[in-house]
């Protein structure tokens, strides 16, 4: 029971947050994974499977067909071999060619060749002998010597039995190549056994081919003869459509991926002949590839939703909750502030209609007894304070502007026109510096400040001076800093200007660019060495740069206050040509603080 309380403490004072998530994970998100990949394993067991299923049918089709091709060769190669006119014309004795020629003109011509048309999966059918008195030619062949020169005699006479199935490269001429034969021997007949004669059935390798490459979707298959060598290879490893890959051992790794053996048969002419199926791995990825896929899009959907659902119910409770608690807290700093949230209808909603109530409630009493009283004092002695300080900061611009009027009369009054306009303008632009609250204004409103500045610059300078503008219209009622273009403007007069002699000249550019405010303030002043320009651009962007260029260190300063980091200020110049001082401001936050002052 003890131990039992003791969990319960500690789980009580674990933090509300930390409860949900471990809800969350344990009894949603962990679930989810375990059940998905269990899942996904089955299902790629099941494919495995599957895929192992139809391999194993592929090679039993394709060994069905070769076997049919292979015992279709041998029926045929029997009929022949017992063929007694056949073996009887052959072991005789022939005086002459001419005495060969007739009897082959009359028999032997096309005997063996009207097995060509009916048999389509045999290539060609020869008989070899060594009797001498034959002539070569057509179907029919002398040995000579000891056969030495007949790869596949050697391979027969090695390998023994009756009749054979055997693979070898054919190099007579005229036609060379690789050739799988049944071989067998013509010595069914006692009485005509004077010559040894063999007879050579060749299937047809494309016909083999085209059985193997049919199930090239599923599996690269290999033919493999009794001697271990690789025969025939339906993947074509060395191309040319499937040519024969001759004398490859098998210890050669014929493939990657699962290797499924199939022995042709136990009779003796094909025993050790078999087809080595290899199968397909990309098929088998692609197939596992769209299970995970499938897996990984259920795993995400079926995570979504309950995490989705869970954090919206966690929000709403865990928001109410810590609203509570700091409300809650700043009554021990006698703050009795009510929690202005929907309350909602659940147990914490009535929770937050309760405390608010009492706030109320505690908020009434003091007000009844002490707050109001005090509060009420303290907002007549700040009164008194503002008042004071607003007489004071009066005092000095009070006297500027009296004085600056008293000079504007007397201009006026003695047809002092010229002067009488530079005053009227300074004292606008001294209102501007010292009476406006608001430190963003439109732009077309610190153009019109700006132009006051430039006409009193003309007024110094005369017809050496000269300025223009480029505006676009749709950005005048863009608001700006106030006076971020007019400091500019004179620090080019200052700076620039100042030291040439004549033809002086400002032009001010405002227009979007790439979702961008640009303003340019350009002089063909002196210009400055890349030397110079680096130091005024660390003199503008550092706290504190003395008494020089005030006026750009302060725009900076500005910008980077205005519009955290986003606005961007430079400096191009060259000696003899001028420089030109401009910055760049998003229009999206242009927009946000027009809409700000607008509210």
């Amino acid at each position: 029971m003890i131990g039992h309380a003791s969990f319960l403490q500690r789980v009580n004072d674990i933090p509300l947050k930390y409860k949900f998530l471990l809800v969350y994970f344990l009894c949603v998100l962990l679930p989810i994974v375990v059940i998905n990949v269990f899942f996904y394993q089955r299902n790629s067991a099941d494919i495995k499977l599957r895929e192992i299923d139809n391999l194993q049918k592929s090679i039993e089709r394709a060994s069905g067909e070769l076997l049919a091709i292979i015992h279709e060769s041998v029926a045929l190669s029997r009929s022949i071999a017992s063929d007694a006119t056949i073996n009887e014309v052959l072991d005789r004795t022939y005086q002459s060619p001419v005495e060969y020629f007739v009897v082959y003109y009359d028999f032997l011509r096309n005997n063996l060749a009207r097995y060509m048309s009916t048999y389509p999966n045999i290539s060609d059918i020869r008989i070899y002998t060594d009797n001498e008195s034959i002539q070569t030619g057509s179907n029919y062949y002398v040995i000579g010597g000891n056969g030495d020169h007949l790869p596949w005699l050697k391979q027969f006479t090695m390998r023994g039995g009756d009749i054979r199935l055997v693979s070898y490269d054919e190099r007579d001429f005229p036609n060379p190549g690789q050739r799988i034969s049944v071989l067998s021997k013509m010595n069914l007949y006692a009485a005509n056994s004077r010559y040894q004669k063999y007879l050579r059935v060749d299937l047809n390798l494309e016909k083999i081919l085209h059985v193997m490459k049919r199930e090239r979707g599923y599996l690269r298959l290999l033919l493999i003869d009794d001697l271990g060598r690789v025969v025939l290879d339906s993947a074509d490893v060395q191309g040319g459509g499937g040519r024969i890959a001759a004398d490859l051992p098998l210890s050669s790794d014929p493939g990657a991926g699962d290797v499924i053996e199939y022995r042709l048969g136990d009779a003796g002419y094909i025993r050790g002949w078999k087809l080595v199926g290899t199968a397909d791995t990309e098929r088998i990825d692609r197939l596992l590839h769209a299970a995970r896929r499938s897996i990984l899009w259920l795993a995400t959907i079926s995570s979504i939703i309950p995490t989705t659902l869970i954090h919206v119910l966690f929000r709403s409770y865990h928001y109410r909750v810590n609203k509570l608690a700091r409300h809650m807290a700043r009554i021990r700093n006698e703050r009795f502030e009510p929690i202005a949230i929907p309350e909602g209808r659940d147990e914490i909603g009535a929770l937050i209609r309760s405390f608010n109530i009492m706030i109320g409630k505690i908020r009434s009493l003091i007000h009844e007894v002490y707050e109001l009283e005090l509060r009420q004092k303290n907002l007549e002695l700040e009164h008194l304070r503002a008042e004071l300080s607003a007489l004071h900061s009066q005092v000095n611009p009070h006297f500027l502007f009296n004085t600056l009027n008293a000079l504007f009369v007397v201009c006026v009054k003695n047809g002092y026109d010229d002067v009488a306009s530079v005053i009227r303008d300074l004292s606008l632009l001294m209102r501007q510096m010292l009476g406006r609250a608001d430190d963003l204004i439109p732009l077309r409103e610190e153009l019109h400040f700006t132009t006051m500045y430039l006409q009193i610059e003309k007024f110094r300078f005369g017809d050496r001076f000269e300025y223009a503008f480029d505006v676009d219209p749709g950005v005048l009622s863009l608001k700006i800093p106030r006076m971020s273009i007019q400091l500019l403007v004179e620090n080019a007069c200052k700076h620039g200007l100042q030291a040439k002699r004549d033809n002086r000249s400002v032009t001010i550019a405002a227009k979007p660019e790439h979702d961008e405010l640009v303003i340019t303030v350009a002089d063909n002043g002196i210009g400055m060495e890349e030397t110079k320009l680096r130091q005024v651009m660390a003199m503008a962007q550092s706290e504190s740069g003395g008494n020089d260029h005030v006026g750009i260190r302060n725009v900076c300063k500005r910008l980077e206050l205005y519009y955290r980091g986003s606005a961007t200020f430079r400096i191009d110049s060259s000696p003899g040509e001028g420089t030109t001082v401009g910055f760049r401001i998003p229009l999206g936050l242009l927009t946000e603080e027009a809409g700000k002052e607008g509210r």
